[in-house]
């Protein structure tokens, strides 16, 4: 097997090792994208688990796609875990704080914090921690680990 070969197999295995964990993709592209409904006023759904922990790495692109979230539930990407709209992180995020079917885009910047935060603005219980990771550096240097 190739030097190349081997290498994008074990970037892929090591990715892959959580459902909610990002999978190593080339910039530009969508890394991820998180299926994302309201669970009533309680918890977020994401990808079938509730409230999951979500791992996204720096300078991957992911979507949050909607699905029917209510107006009373407009999903947040914050920096503290809280509710209300007064700690959105905008740096990277399109259509933070939306609700309806839409999309929510993050391309993680480079210097994002290393814990960000998903919440409902209206309520405490829908919430998840989102851990910021290093960018996969396996091919971004002709292969300088």
């Amino acid at each position: 097997m190739s030097l190349m070969l081997t290498l994008f197999v074990l970037a892929t295995a090591a990715a892959s090792t959580s459902a909610l964990a990002a999978d190593s993709t080339p910039h530009g592209s969508v890394t991820q994208t998180f299926q994302v409904r309201a669970n009533g006023s309680n918890s977020w759904t994401i990808d079938g688990q509730t409230n999951p922990a979500l791992v996204l790495q720096r300078g991957n692109t992911y979507v949050f796609h909607l699905n029917s979230v209510g107006a009373t539930h407009p999903f947040n990407i914050n920096t503290m875990n809280a509710p209300g709209p007064n700690f959105r992180y905008e740096n990277g995020v399109t259509n933070n704080g939306a609700t309806g079917t839409t999309d929510i885009t993050f391309i993680v910047p480079n210097d994002a914090p290393a814990t960000l935060h998903y919440n409902c603005e209206n309520h405490v219980g829908m919430n998840g921690p989102i851990t910021i990771t290093a960018a996969d550096r396996i091919f971004s240097n002709n292969f300088d680990l």
